[in-house]
């Protein structure tokens, strides 16, 4: 969504779509966002094929009339053999919502992206009372977004650099933690960095963050894993070869953590796509997180 915010912000006449809702099979699933120009699509999708054609088509029909509906599409009637219905928001969108959309990006507050299904102004807000993931009512759509945690990445290697940046195209918030000053400063797409030791980490973790190890020695991940265990992050996960999870394992066990407790730890990290490189396992380490956040908000 930052994106699709800032080419609203910049453009003066864009209509914003928007998969509402679907049944049966069809291309383009809910919550998908496509934004199109009087040159056709500018950026997202709604699944590609006929729909998106006729999506496009529609958006460039409704421009200059500046107003927004929903339309019910029958993909039999597109000759589509998937055979699906799919609901579809036309929105004229304005600089004002890409404006809004972008200082609530920013701010990494969750926030509700209000749009209306017929007559109104497209809205952002915050703390409202109803947290549902994804609905409807009779007058707006509504979505949140920026409700899911921190992804807290220690240690700034060579692996970390290859992660942090598909963590950030994949939407997720990402603070990079190292005791070495000089690696921090390296991760300029990070949300934000930290340079502090490892005895001493002033990070206050809640349910819905996300905790990756990856330091430079098992003294690094040691210390990591005590403390990851102290919060109530929804996942942890540590690189490392069996060896050296067992020894740090043994040296936890010493110090009372219990086994149920190591059972929260997940290693090897990443889904198992047979990764080697440090950009392959950077790509199962995002993939995994991605299979997590998404269970985590299914309806």
């Amino acid at each position: 969504m930052k994106r699709i915010f800032e080419i609203l912000r910049e453009r003066n006449k864009t209509m914003l779509t928007v998969v509402i809702n679907t049944e049966g099979s069809v291309p383009g699933k809910t919550g998908a966002y496509m934004l199109v120009g009087d040159e056709g699509r500018i950026y997202g999708s709604v699944g590609g094929g006929k729909l998106e054609y006729f999506v496009v088509s529609k958006a460039k029909e409704l421009m200059d009339k500046k107003v927004c509906c929903v339309c019910d599409i029958d993909t039999a009637d597109m000759g589509m053999v998937c055979g699906g219905r799919a609901s579809i928001l036309f929105y004229y969108a304005d600089d004002h919502i890409g404006q809004k959309g972008a200082d609530a990006c920013k701010s990494g507050r969750p926030y509700w992206l209000m749009l209306p299904l017929h007559k109104g102004r497209a809205d952002i807000i915050y703390d409202i009372e109803k947290d549902v993931y994804r609905f409807t009512d009779d007058k707006y759509y509504y979505e949140k977004f920026n409700y899911d945690g921190i992804v807290y990445v220690f240690g700034g290697g060579h692996l970390a650099r290859e992660t942090v940046p598909l963590l950030k195209h994949t939407g997720f918030r990402v603070t990079v933690i190292d005791d070495r000053d000089e690696y921090v400063r390296l991760f300029s797409e990070a949300d934000d960095t930290l340079c502090t030791d490892y005895d001493n980490i002033p990070v206050h973790v809640n349910e819905n963050d996300y905790i990756v190890i990856m330091t430079r020695g098992h003294m690094g991940d040691h210390k990591c894993e005590r403390f990851a265990l102290g919060t109530r992050a929804s996942y942890i996960g540590v690189v490392g070869s069996k060896a050296k999870t067992r020894y740090i394992n043994e040296k936890l066990l010493s110090e009372g953590i219990s086994e149920d407790q190591l059972k929260r730890i997940t290693t090897p990290i990443g889904l198992d796509i047979g990764s080697k490189t440090p950009e392959e396992i950077g790509i199962s380490i995002c993939a995994q997180l991605i299979k997590i956040r998404s269970e985590k908000f299914k309806k």
